[in-house]
């Protein structure tokens, strides 16, 4: 959401910079995910996890493709379904699926298996949809749990074709141009080292966010990536909503922290 992003940093006085990192990859002719929008249709699955807006959006994208959306949406009105967050919650509520199960803020993988403890899955039929990268979290409990599940590959967040905008964004970063980055996803963080990397400005990438710039992250699970690699965070909102984090860069400049 580029526009509206651009739009609250304008609102705050900040003029926005944007260099998108990150292109999705949709898989419309995964035989994977099109096998279990089937196994749904036909009541072979017990509980559906959605983890993302965009997932939760792609797999009504595949199931009307399929010309099964209808039925895709019946079936699950009559299964557990369990939203990791209000994104993938507008998507199904637009569908007008029933939401069972959602936890309660930041979202993060161990907030939504302690909203699951109550929920019966041995011996159960469980999807859920991959989110972004790798989370052992999930299944490492589902499993624990002796849940029948399946882990789905809907899309993958890529390069962009043109990776230009985020060079030429390292390079003014470098030129004191920049006061602060903000990162609004996990997957964010490894590809833009991948894109510094990958045109030699790494050691200026990790310079720069380690000096002059201020680090913003929307929320806890985006930190943790960013520490994983080497960098800190100076700015972390309470709750991870990207208003949230742009009010909380106006303030840590406003109070005079950099």
């Amino acid at each position: 959401m580029p526009d509206e992003m651009a739009s609250l940093i304008r609102r705050h006085g900040g003029v926005p910079v944007g260099a998108p990192v990150m292109q999705e990859h949709y898989l419309q002719d995964s035989p994977q995910v099109q096998r279990a929008i089937l196994d749904v249709c036909e009541e072979r699955v017990d509980t559906a996890i959605f983890l993302t807006g965009v997932g939760a959006s792609a797999m009504m994208g595949i199931a009307d493709g399929m010309g099964r959306l209808a039925e895709f949406e019946e079936a699950l009105r009559k299964i557990t379904v369990v939203a990791r967050s209000p994104k993938p919650g507008r998507i199904l509520r637009r569908h007008k699926i029933p939401i069972d199960i959602m936890p309660p803020e930041p979202y993060t993988s161990r907030d939504l298996i302690a909203a699951m403890r109550d929920l019966e899955l041995e011996s159960k039929r469980v999807i859920f949809q991959r989110y972004g990268g790798p989370d052992s979290e999930l299944p490492t409990y589902l499993r624990e749990q002796r849940a029948d599940y399946e882990e789905l590959t809907l899309y993958d967040w890529g390069l962009p074709d043109d990776t230009a905008p985020v060079v030429d964004l390292i390079d003014r970063m470098a030129e004191g141009e920049i006061d602060a980055l903000a990162f609004t996803s996990r997957p964010q963080v490894p590809n833009l080292m991948t894109i510094a990397a990958d045109s030699g400005r790494e050691e200026s990438l990790r310079g720069s966010l380690g000096g002059t710039v201020t680090v913003a992250s929307v929320g806890p699970v985006c930190t943790r990536k960013l520490q994983e690699l080497g960098i800190g965070v100076d700015v972390e909102p309470e709750h991870p909503h990207m208003g949230n984090l742009v009010m909380a860069v106006a303030e840590y400049f406003g109070e005079g922290a950099h």
